[in-house]
This record gives structure tokens, C-alpha cells and sequence, in this order.
């Protein structure tokens, strides 16, 4: 799906209350979820005890 069609989608189910600001936190939410999935595609991703190590090297 293009981004164009995913944003598309994401407005047509937004209420026709929601205020400007909830529309543009809601794409961006959208947007992170994109880049997440992206990464997890492309290997981009740490193990529960990677994250560990390197919080606890802080």
C-alpha cells in the first residue's frame, strides 16, 4: 500500500469531531508504526537483553 493510500485510509476512519491536532498525532502514530515495521523487516531490531545491556551500561 503507498503512503498516500495508508494516510487515505487512516482519515476516512477518523471521527468528524476530532480535533486537527488528534488528526496530525494520529498519522504521525501511524508513522511510527510504519518505520517500526520497517525495521523489524530489515533486521533493525534489538533483543530484550541487548536493551538490557545497554541500559544498565548508563
Amino acid at each position: 500500500m503507498s503512503d498516500k493510500q495508508l494516510i487515505l485510509n487512516t482519515v476516512q476512519n477518523i471521527d468528524d469531531t476530532t480535533s486537527y491536532e488528534e488528526i496530525l498525532y494520529m498519522l504521525y502514530m501511524q508513522l511510527e508504526i510504519q518505520n517500526g515495521l520497517k525495521d523489524m523487516e530489515e533486521g533493525n531490531t534489538k533483543t530484550s537483553k541487548e536493551v538490557k545491556e545497554i541500559i544498565n551500561k548508563w
